[in-house]
């Protein structure tokens, strides 16, 4: 069933099914298939998976959806999803934030740049990503 989901592009059917009949799908294995032909329902789907609901866990650990997707080289779909996924700001996130401004600032430093700009993210290794600033020259943000 979740095949033919996948298949005929109905990507939002395929959470609300497992749900449904209590199915633990491979996750990774169904977005790296999508990702190569869908990467747009693939970023959608990845979110979906990761929505959390009130007395349960994500249906995906974050730090896969960020494997297959970087896997793939997709920083601007990683990026999105990441942005979604820590939009609350916890500390637990930490590294997560980290990753984010990290691979943003190797590979997309304008990108990073935006990020540290919307102020959305206290929680990350602040000498790291000081000294990936200098690296990129974004100075003003190494500073702070």
């Amino acid at each position: 069933v979740i095949t033919c989901f996948v298949e005929t592009g109905q990507h939002e059917q395929i959470v609300a099914y497992v749900k449904k009949v209590g199915y633990q799908a491979d996750y990774s294995s169904l977005l790296q298939s999508m990702l190569a032909s869908n990467p747009d329902g693939a970023t959608n789907f990845a979110k979906s998976l990761l929505q959390v609901q009130p007395g349960s866990p994500p249906l995906i650990d974050v730090n896969q959806v960020v494997k297959v997707f970087m896997e793939q080289n997709r920083l601007q779909e990683t990026t999105s999803i990441l942005l979604e996924a820590l939009k609350d700001n916890r500390p637990d996130q930490a590294a997560l934030q980290t990753q984010l401004l990290a691979m943003n600032l190797q590979q997309a430093p304008k990108v990073a740049e935006a990020i540290l700009q919307m102020n959305l993210f206290t929680h990350y290794d602040k000498k790291m990503i000081g000294q990936l600033c200098e690296k990129a020259g974004l100075m003003q943000w190494a500073l702070e």
